[in-house]
C-alpha cells in the first residue's frame, strides 16, 4: 500500500482556507513555504467551537 503526500492546496483546504486564498499565495510563495504556512495556522471554525464550549462551561460556575 502506497501512501501519498497531500498537496499544498489540500493542506490549505484542511486548515479552512479558500481556494482563492491558496491561489493568491501560490503566486508568490514556493511549495515548501505553502506547507509551512498551512502548518502554522489554526482552523478558525474549530477554535471558535472550542472557545464557545469553554465559555458555556464556565458560565455555569459564575
Amino acid at each position: 500500500m502506497r501512501i501519498r503526500k497531500i498537496t499544498p492546496e489540500e493542506a490549505w483546504r484542511l486548515m479552512g482556507f479558500s481556494n482563492e486564498d491558496y491561489l493568491k499565495a501560490s503566486k508568490y510563495v514556493c511549495k515548501t513555504q505553502l506547507y509551512k504556512q498551512a502548518g502554522n495556522s489554526i482552523v478558525v471554525n474549530v477554535m471558535y467551537e472550542l472557545l464557545k464550549k469553554i465559555i458555556q462551561d464556565t458560565d455555569m460556575f459564575v
